[in-house]
């Protein structure tokens, strides 16, 4: 249950510093409870359905709100500290916020919304199965296309994402399949997500049994570990991995890592099955 107290600590550290730009980076975030910034910005999105920049935005505007009422500070001080350097651009933040302007506000003393700060808790949700496996495998060869997504967006990322494997697939599908040769993943095209220098990287193709830099294709060697494999029955890839946060990670001893993941779609020869594989931690 490590990563839901972590998650939690960095909320926590992001209130207290709320106010200190220096202070609550994704990169200083991450640091206070020892992970990468991609896979915090990961769980973060995941787990609180907000972006870490879109949670502390929407925290200010509404603290700003509250002073904008409760205050006699200008609004242009109150712009200031609460990040904003010219009163135009809070003025358009706060309405688009709020539904009106911090001027309105002020004279009327009312018209405000209250985002409230997030306090994470550990609940068991139905009695829903989520189907698993542990499974070890060797180095995969996956030969295909791929391309970064160097936003931190990762709302905008599960829209970009399906929308370059749709162009991978209508430039040469039939020609990369022809190259699906590798055991297992032999009638599945493959989607591998990995961090790189803080970059998110995804690869789409085929497993195959080369390494051929000849080929009118990326080939991403996906190394040999442990994986933990879920089966997406009738739901997207997005609900599952919620699943797989709230409702299956805090009560089971396993550890995973959150910066590398695997989606196997099995869709050749009349098969329809989509599973996630997790790389395991092992101690």
């Amino acid at each position: 249950m490590d990563w839901l107290v972590n998650l939690q600590r960095a909320i926590d550290y992001i209130e207290e510093h709320l106010l200190e730009d220096a202070f609550v980076t994704g990169e200083n975030i991450s640091k206070q409870i020892f992970s990468s910034e991609f896979s915090f910005r990961t769980i973060f999105r995941v787990i609180t359905g907000y972006a870490i920049g879109e949670y502390i935005r929407n925290r200010r505007l509404s603290l700003a709100g509250e002073e904008i009422i409760n205050s006699k500070q200008s609004i242009l001080d109150i712009a200031l500290k609460y990040g904003y350097d010219t009163p135009e651009s809070f003025t358009k933040a706060f309405t688009r916020f709020h539904g009106v302007s911090p001027s309105h506000v002020r004279k009327n003393g009312t018209g405000l919304k209250t985002f409230t700060r997030i306090i994470l808790r550990v609940q068991a949700v139905g009695g829903s199965v989520l189907d698993y496996s542990i499974e070890e495998l060797g180095e995969i060869h996956l030969i295909g296309y791929e391309k970064s997504f160097p936003g931190d967006d990762l709302e905008d990322n599960n829209k970009q994402i399906p929308q370059f494997v749709n162009v991978c697939c209508e430039k040469d599908f039939d020609g990369i399949c022809s190259y699906g040769t590798e055991g297992i993943f032999r009638d599945a095209v493959l989607g591998y997500r990995y961090d790189r220098d803080e970059t998110l990287w995804y690869a789409f193709g085929v497993a195959g049994d080369t390494l051929d830099v000849s080929l009118p294709y990326v080939t991403k060697t996906i190394p040999a570990q442990k994986w933990i494999r879920f089966r997406c029955e009738e739901e997207n890839i997005q609900n599952l991995w919620y699943r797989i946060y709230v409702e299956f990670m805090p009560f089971t001893s396993y550890r995973i890592r959150t910066n590398e993941t695997l989606e196997v779609s099995y869709c050749m020869n009349g098969k329809d099955e989509l599973f996630l594989y997790l790389p395991l931690i092992e101690e």
